[in-house]
C-alpha cells in the first residue's frame, strides 16, 4: 500500500513539473525574442552548432533565452528533419523565439543588390561595387588580376564583366563578385553564340570588341546593329574605323567634344590611326550591343555622324564621303 501510495505522489509530482516545464516553455517561446527594437542581419557561421548559435544570439541581445531556444531547435531537428544553415538571415527581434528559429531555418539568406549600368569599364565596375556596398574597389581589382577562370575568358577581363543588377552574396567577396559577373556573360553570350555561329562576321573576343564601339557609340537602340554593320563595312574595305570612343578610351577620359590633337594620341586604340579593331573591348557592352555585334545589319552604309538637329542620340548615315559631309553640313550645329 506505502508502495502504490509512493508511486502515485511521484507521478503526480512528475506530472507537475512536466507542466510547469510544458508551461514556461510555451510562455518562453512565445514572448519577444528580445528587447532591440530594429531587425538585424545575422550570420551563422558554417559548422556552428545550435549551443554555439543560441549562446551567440543571447549574448549579442537577440534572444533572452538560449535554453528555450536550443529546446526548440532540437524539437524541430527530430521531428521536421530542419537543421541551421550559413549565411546571413534578418533576425527581427520583434518576433517570438519561434518567430526567429523559423527564419533561421527557412528564411532566405541575405543579399546584396547592385546595378552595374552597360558601357562601364573596369575601374568603373569597381567604384560602383564600393559604392553600393559589395567590395572594395581594391578587393575587386585584386580579384581581377588574380582570375583564372578557363573557358574563353582572357586575362585581362575588360568587356567581360556583364552589366547587369545583381544579387550578391551578403558577405561578397572579390572573387565571388568576379565570378558571378563573368558568369552571368556567358549565360548571356553563348546562347548567342550558338544562334549565330554561321552567320557571325567575327570571332568571340572581335565581336566582344566590336560591341562595345557599339555600346559606346549608339544612343537610339534601333541603331546599334546598323552602327555595328558600318564598322564591319569598313574593316571589310580596309577602312580605319575612326570611332570616337576608342579615342576616348586611350585618354582615359570622357569628353565632349574630341579636338584634332587628340586624334594624335600614340595609342593602339585610336581607331583614327591604325586600322581594324582595337586590341580589347573599351568597355562592358550589354545583352544588345552583343546582339548586334553578332548579327550586324547589312547595308552600304559607310559613315555616320550625330543629329544634332533631332538631338535626341539618332544618326545621319552615309554611304560615301559626300554623303557624309552633306551629312555633316545639314545636321551637325
Amino acid at each position: 500500500m506505502r508502495v502504490l501510495l509512493y508511486l502515485f505522489w511521484l507521478g503526480f509530482f512528475a506530472l507537475v513539473i512536466a507542466g510547469a516545464g510544458a508551461f514556461w516553455f510555451s510562455q518562453e517561446i512565445g514572448q519577444a525574442a528580445s528587447n532591440l527594437a530594429e531587425p538585424v542581419a545575422y550570420e551563422v557561421k558554417s559548422g556552428a552548432t545550435g549551443r554555439s548559435v543560441a549562446a551567440d544570439l543571447e549574448e549579442k541581445e537577440l534572444i533572452v533565452n538560449a535554453l528555450a531556444f536550443r529546446l526548440l531547435l532540437t524539437y524541430y531537428e527530430k521531428k521536421q528533419n530542419a537543421s541551421l544553415r550559413a549565411g546571413h538571415f534578418l533576425v527581427d527581434p520583434k518576433k517570438d523565439i519561434k518567430g526567429v528559429l523559423d527564419d533561421l531555418l527557412h528564411g532566405d539568406t541575405l543579399t546584396r543588390k547592385a546595378t552595374i549600368p552597360e558601357g562601364y569599364v573596369k575601374r568603373q565596375v569597381a567604384e560602383a561595387l564600393e559604392k553600393q556596398d559589395i567590395v572594395t574597389a581594391q578587393e575587386f581589382g585584386q580579384a581581377l588580376q588574380e582570375a583564372d577562370l578557363g573557358w574563353k575568358f582572357p586575362s585581362d577581363l575588360e568587356g567581360y564583366l556583364f552589366p547587369s543588377t545583381y544579387s550578391f552574396p551578403y558577405d561578397c567577396t572579390g572573387p565571388q563578385a568576379v565570378k558571378q559577373m563573368t558568369d552571368q556573360f556567358r549565360q548571356v553570350v553563348e546562347p548567342m553564340m550558338e544562334k549565330y555561329k554561321a552567320t557571325a562576321p567575327l570571332g568571340l573576343r572581335d565581336t566582344v570588341i566590336l560591341a562595345s564601339l557599339v555600346e559606346r557609340e549608339a544612343q537610339v537602340p534601333s541603331e546599334r546593329p546598323l552602327i555595328a554593320g558600318v564598322y564591319i563595312n569598313r574593316i571589310n574595305k580596309g577602312m580605319k574605323l575612326e570611332c570616337d570612343a576608342t579615342v576616348q578610351f586611350a585618354l582615359g577620359k570622357q569628353k565632349a567634344v574630341l579636338l584634332y590633337s587628340d586624334l594624335e594620341i600614340s595609342s593602339p586604340y585610336n581607331t583614327y590611326r591604325y586600322k581594324g579593331l582595337p586590341p580589347g573591348p573599351i568597355c562592358s557592352p550589354g545583352a544588345a550591343s552583343l546582339e548586334a555585334a553578332f548579327n550586324p545589319k547589312k547595308s552600304d552604309y559607310l559613315f555616320y555622324v550625330r543629329d544634332d538637329i533631332k538631338n535626341d542620340g539618332s544618326h545621319r548615315f552615309g554611304r560615301d564621303f559626300r554623303e557624309h559631309e552633306a551629312n555633316i553640313r545639314k545636321y551637325q550645329r
